[in-house]
């Protein structure tokens, strides 16, 4: 599901000028300001209806009908492999044995897709799919689960 905003023209546009000012998108503006305001304490760094819980010997991550559960001990390998997913090409190779190899121990594939990754439980086939941004975010989220 996509949150779509209704902006002025005139607005749209200005973001379009601060996008092209930066060297950056429109949604990479907008998520800079949304993290700078999660840094401000304005917000909670967790991201809304997404829920990571750990219990002693596990992590589950649950969100928009998607749940799956992985070892604790795996949730900062998961949160690096969503964080780099991004940049899959500069060390193809290894990340996606890594990609591979993490599917198999935890119960949970990370796919790359066109902008972004998608989370897919193989039990149950649920997928969860997230901008690149957005799967840093959960990483983040899950590193904290994981402390």
């Amino acid at each position: 599901m996509a949150f779509n905003l209704k902006l002025p023209d005139e607005r749209g546009r200005q973001l379009q000028l601060i996008a092209e000012a930066e060297g950056k998108t429109v949604v990479d503006v907008i998520t800079d300001h949304i993290r700078a305001k999660i840094d401000a304490g304005v917000i909670p760094a967790e991201l809304p209806g997404v829920d990571v819980t750990k219990a002693p010997t596990e992590i589950t991550i649950r969100a928009n009908g998607f749940e799956a559960t992985i070892p604790a001990n795996e949730g900062p390998t998961l949160a690096d492999l969503m964080r780099e997913s991004g940049n899959l090409p500069s060390d193809r190779e290894r990340k996606l044995r890594w990609i591979e190899g993490l599917a198999a121990l935890s119960g949970i594939k990370v796919k790359r897709m066109g902008a972004g990754v998608k989370l897919i439980n193989p039990v149950t086939g649920a997928e969860h799919p997230l901008s690149f941004s957005v799967a840093s975010d959960l990483a983040d989220q899950i590193d904290r689960a994981a402390e």
